[in-house]
């Protein structure tokens, strides 16, 4: 087989349906200068084929990237979305909790004022209360002095005359 049949076999495989005479008429027909027009004009209708195939493949994966973009960023908004609820969640959380540590505070406080109180006015009733203690000791001991001088003069009053009890010195005769 000639070279220029090989040719002819290898165009008609690329793109038989391009032009509507044969490639082996015209190149027969043509002659060498033909044939080279004819194998550049098979060609270019090859490399035209093929850009368009690029060019559908480039354009497949322009769509293809650009709803992988497009899923990537509504996932990322999605994301965006839950970080920010999470983060509000977070927020309300920690803002329960410092109100919540606000008025147990309070209310600690106002125990801790009222069991103050209460320690004052108990400082105070036990000052009383020992006060009190003191005096009656006090009135204890005065009654004790009193029921021992009566009880002694009682035993001195015993002793002496039955007639004048408080007569003092004299003693009974015997």
């Amino acid at each position: 087989m000639n070279s220029l049949s090989v040719l002819a076999q290898a165009v008609n495989v690329a793109d038989p349906g391009a032009v509507g005479v044969s490639i082996t008429s015209l190149l027969g027909s043509l002659g060498a200068a033909g044939a080279a027009v004819a194998v550049t004009y098979y060609f270019l209708g090859f490399l035209k084929d093929h850009g368009d195939k690029q060019n559908r493949l480039l354009e497949d994966f322009k769509d293809y990237h650009a709803e992988s973009q497009k899923k990537f960023q509504d996932q990322l908004d999605r994301l965006t979305d839950r970080q920010e609820q999470s983060q509000r969640a977070f927020q309300d959380q920690v803002s329960r909790v410092t109100e919540a540590q606000n008025a147990l505070l309070r209310d600690a406080i106002l125990a801790m004022k009222s069991v103050e109180k209460t320690l004052d006015t108990s400082t105070a009733t036990i000052h009383g209360i020992e006060k009190t203690v003191s005096s009656l000791q006090l009135a204890v001991g005065a009654i004790d002095v009193v029921v021992r001088r009566s009880v002694d003069f009682r035993a001195v009053a015993g002793s002496k005359s039955p007639i004048n009890p408080l007569a003092g010195t004299e003693e009974p005769s015997s």
